[in-house]
């Protein structure tokens, strides 16, 4: 029997997908999407970044994710409230 050496199943890869390691400038240029607009997200409470004690953004990888997926939303016409519903619809969650 063979062994995974990647994918969802390798906890060292799920580790590291779960790392904050990419600057807003990296997000930016891995997104599309503008860092005001990011801002934004952050501000309505739609993400949450973690910070280096200088106070800069750091992103994972499925927050990555989740900004494409927000501004995918917001280019649909669903504004930051909407989406927080949509996001938790998704995820399942109840208010």
């Amino acid at each position: 029997m063979a062994l995974m050496s990647g994918g969802v199943n390798n906890p060292a890869e799920r580790k590291e997908e779960s790392l904050p390691k990419y600057t807003m400038g990296v997000a930016v240029r891995l997104t599309g999407v503008e860092a005001g607009r990011i801002r934004r997200f952050e501000d309505a409470g739609l993400l949450e970044p973690k910070r280096t004690e200088g106070g800069q953004r750091l992103f994972t990888d499925p927050e990555i994710e989740l900004i494409k997926e927000i501004a995918k939303l917001e280019d649909e016409g669903a504004n930051l409230e909407g989406i927080k519903i949509i996001l938790s619809m998704r995820r399942g969650e109840r208010k």
